[in-house]
């Protein structure tokens, strides 16, 4: 028996209708995959890890500090005996720099009856006033000479300071003008000096006008090659040199330490030279100090003294 065929027209529209759903699908899916994650919210990035910073260590402020005023204590007790100063004492003899600013100081030359040297400067407002006070009371008068320093931050008019740099006829000129202003003294001290008293010759011109007035000269020691000593020898003036300054340090205690140094000095050699400056407190702590070193044996004698016995 002979099966009959279907007809051409039924198997294309089975066909059709196979590759439509195929389509349908193969639609489906690239919506699927492509289109629709499009469509979705994207992730949050990932945190990235991150270290914590090192503390800062916080710190107030540093505030400037007021400097401090010392305070002057007047020491009620004597300062201990110095070691060896029992027996008979050496000699001392003090020189006051630096007067003729003021007049303020003269009445401790009136209360300290002991000899003291008043050196004074040149050509200031109250240079003569000194020199008067000074000769009322009987002290010894000296020229605070003012010579060229190696470094000077103080100001000082012109041709008041005699220079290693100067003509010996201008040098000449301002020694014979400041010891024309101070007829009464009876010797000289440097004042700064540090250069000049270690250039020979000016410092030659200068003994040899000294010699010729009959003064004599003490070096405060204000340089470390100082020419002062051999050359006054050389010239034949007379001349001592400072062994103590009394008041780098301008406090009561630092004065009276250095008094002490003074006293060993004078023990051990017989004799010793302290400066001090036209202070207040200088001549305080000297008029309280002098009565302690007499009761320790020495003798307060004037410079001019001391070195004629020297």
């Amino acid at each position: 028996m002979v099966k009959k065929r279907k007809s051409s027209g039924s198997a294309s529209s089975n066909d059709t209708k196979v590759a439509v759903v195929v389509l349908g699908l193969f639609t489906l899916a690239i919506l699927f995959f492509w289109i629709l994650p499009k469509h979705k919210a994207a992730p949050k990035p990932r945190p990235v890890p991150v270290e914590p910073a090192e503390p800062i260590e916080m710190t107030k402020p540093i505030k400037r500090l007021k400097p401090v005023r010392p305070i002057y204590i007047h020491r009620e007790t004597s300062p201990e005996p110095v070691e060896n100063l029992s027996g008979s004492g050496g000699r001392i003899a003090f020189i006051i720099d630096d007067w003729g600013q003021s007049t303020a100081n003269c009445r401790y030359l009136k209360d300290i009856p002991e000899p003291i040297a008043v050196s004074i400067l040149p050509g200031l407002r109250h240079t003569k006033d000194v020199a008067n006070c000074t000769a009322t009371n009987h002290k010894l008068a000296m020229l605070h000479l003012p010579l060229e320093a190696l470094h000077n931050y103080d100001f000082y008019p012109p041709n008041y300071i005699i220079k290693t740099s100067m003509k010996p006829s201008l040098a000449s000129k301002i020694l014979d003008d400041d010891l024309a202003q101070l007829p009464s003294i009876e010797g000289v001290n440097n004042h700064m000096g540090s250069k000049a008293t270690e250039d020979k010759p000016l410092m030659k011109l200068i003994f040899k006008r000294i010699k010729k007035q009959g003064l004599f000269f003490i070096d405060s020691m204000t340089a470390h090659n100082t020419v002062c000593a051999a050359l006054a020898d050389e010239i034949g003036i007379s001349f001592g040199k400072r062994d103590v300054f009394l008041d780098n340090v301008n406090t009561r205690e630092a004065i009276v330490k250095q008094i002490l140094v003074l006293a060993q000095k004078a023990r051990h050699r017989g004799y010793a030279v302290a400066i001090g400056h036209d202070r207040h407190l200088t001549m305080q702590v000297i008029k309280d100090e002098i009565p302690w070193l007499e009761k320790q044996g020495f003798q307060i004698v004037s410079i001019k003294d001391l070195l004629k016995k020297s």
